[in-house]
């Protein structure tokens, strides 16, 4: 059979296009297996007999949080840990899951029974991993384990608080067909894991691999049954990593944490702009400061841009961390209401720190280092640019703009550009120098001219 990865539709043979949800290529091919199993005796997770009640005469429960011992991933998490919580963290291979999840185990461990269950690993591997992190791992159990019939039969016994899984994607459940890693695997596990949680009252993660397309693999049925979805990301020749959490039942979402991938493992930033803003002396053409939202967190970025007369016949515009489709919205904006030649040049931008941006409130950050760069005009270091550019020109209103100025007024910038449409609502008392344009023809005549 081929299972559809998006809404588990059916099919016989390989469909191009799916015709429930209208995915393209999404049909993945799986082989079912059918085996003479015993039925079982009983069920596996009994439950008591509940009757419906009135949600007025239902006492809400406030759930005690578990701080699981690194303050970023609690404050991800929403404070914490919860009793019998499923979480699934995925990235893409390498990026450093199991080395995250090792930690807030060691962690974890410290004041409750954990249980690490690596299928994709053996116990001298993961015993090889621990040495060079630098961490407490006395009381963390490690098993070697793809059954989850077992790993639950060990759970029972050994009554453990947490249990992780290391990956979704290589256990199995014999109760249910397929092979390790199909659509219908996948699913059972899940299913699986989550009446575990529920039902023995502990917290369980799951590791999940990401596809080519940025998304976890397995049907997407993996991330509505669980509780948490973290996203654990990183660019391959960077060693900053963040874990953002997309989905939380238990708290909000959105926020993110930065960590450094280090030798001996992974270590929390604090402070961003020691790795984002410009590590220089004097000010130069080509850079400029924006303020973005990550999540819900306010960030300080380069923005770099490098403008130069084309050696071919055709252009080059090349982008690095910035959405490609919106910077060339920009450079024609640039051209049209400013009317610059920027025709026969080539224009390369550039996100300093290796970070993908997609606030659209570094518009104005990347229209004045490609200004900058074209007119060879330095920028002052002290200066910070905050705006969206709209078709025609205008500068559009930005959300949380007082948390931005904030943060840049913490980072000791002493000027900031922003729409004149943010002037209504701003806190007073700002320690910076607050320049407010209504157009980019009005923002060109007050910094470059």
């Amino acid at each position: 059979m081929y299972n559809c990865n998006e809404c588990g539709y059916k099919s016989v043979k390989w469909i191009g296009k799916c015709p429930l949800c209208g995915a393209w290529e999404s049909f993945v091919e799986d082989d079912i297996v059918v085996q003479n199993r015993k039925p079982r005796k009983g069920m596996l997770f009994k439950k008591d007999n509940v009757e419906p009640q009135l949600i007025k005469e239902i006492k809400s429960n406030t759930f005690d949080r578990i701080p699981c011992g690194i303050e970023g991933v609690d404050r991800v998490l929403g404070g914490g840990l919860v009793e019998g919580e499923i979480i699934l963290v995925g990235g893409e291979p390498g990026v450093g899951k199991s080395t995250l999840l090792l930690e807030v185990a060691a962690q974890i461990s410290k004041k409750y029974k954990t249980l690490y269950v690596s299928a994709e690993e053996s116990p001298q591997q993961i015993a090889l991993r621990v040495k060079r992190l630098n961490a407490d791992f006395e009381n963390l159990y490690v098993i070697g384990e793809d059954d989850l019939l077992a790993v639950y039969e060990h759970v029972r016994k050994g009554n453990y608080k947490f249990v992780i899984i290391d990956s979704v994607q290589v256990v199995y459940c014999p109760e249910c067909d397929g092979a390790k890693g199909s659509v219908s695997q996948i699913r059972g596990c899940a299913d699986f894991l989550t009446h575990m949680a529920k039902t023995e009252g502990i917290g369980v993660f799951v590791v999940g691999h990401v596809t080519k397309d940025g998304i976890i693999a397995g049907p997407k049925l993996l991330e509505h049954i669980v509780d948490c979805v973290l996203y654990f990301e990183g660019e391959k020749m960077s060693h900053y990593r963040i874990l953002r959490a997309t989905k939380n039942r238990f708290g909000p979402t959105g926020d993110i944490v930065l960590f450094d991938m280090l030798s001996d493992g992974l270590k929390e930033i604090s402070k961003t702009s020691d790795i984002f803003l410009p590590h220089k002396e004097k000010s130069v053409s080509g850079s400029s400061v924006a303020c973005i939202i990550e999540g819900i967190r306010p960030m300080l970025v380069e923005v770099q841009a490098l403008v130069s007369r084309a050696s071919f016949a055709n252009v080059r515009r090349r982008t690095i961390g910035f959405d490609n489709n919106r910077f060339s919205l920009l450079t024609a904006i640039i051209e049209k209401r400013l009317k610059l030649p920027l025709v026969g040049e080539d224009i390369f931008l550039n996100v300093a720190g290796g970070l993908r941006i997609n606030d659209p409130a570094a518009d104005l950050s990347a229209v004045v280092a490609v200004l900058s760069s074209f007119k060879e005009q330095d920028i002052p270091l002290d200066t910070a640019f905050i705006a969206e550019v709209g078709l025609a020109g205008e500068f559009r209103t930005v959300s949380h703009m007082n948390m931005r100025l904030k943060t840049v007024e913490q980072s000791n910038f002493s000027k900031c550009y922003i729409p004149k449409a943010n002037k209504k609502g701003l806190n007073k008392g700002l320690a910076c120098e607050i320049i407010y344009c209504d157009t980019l023809d009005d923002f060109y005549n007050k910094f470059f001219i």
